[in-house]
């Protein structure tokens, strides 16, 4: 894919993921940090999304571009079971199964991939 990547380590608090945590942990900016959700629609299923950490989802806006008429996000508990990853480490490159994924990072020279 040509994307580069530099991998940072940091003490992972289960209880505090949020993006804002993680950037002050690490030091960029939580906007150029990537969050990646999971979400089922009613009529394609399981999706990923992958948004820019100091953003919400617009389910509306998934919903419409994954052709779907509602959609909700994926309960924490179910992740696992669905994508193979544990909430905080899921991701829609190289995810372990295939699922469409939609994203839209905007244009930054490189993306910085947290360890699960």
């Amino acid at each position: 894919m040509g994307i580069r990547y530099e991998l940072r380590e940091y003490e992972v608090d289960p209880e505090d993921l949020v993006a804002e945590a993680v950037a002050a942990k690490i030091g960029p900016p939580p906007g150029q940090l990537f969050k990646t959700l999971v979400a089922e629609g009613d009529r394609h299923g399981i999706c990923m999304v992958v948004i820019p950490g100091d953003t919400e989802l617009d389910v509306k806006v998934l919903a419409a571009a994954s052709g779907d008429r509602r959609i909700h996000l994926v309960p924490v508990k179910e992740l696992q079971e669905l994508t193979g990853y544990i909430r905080g480490g899921v991701t829609a490159l190289a995810a372990k199964k295939a699922y469409p994924a939609e994203s839209r990072p905007g244009h930054f020279a490189s993306i910085r991939r947290l360890p699960n």
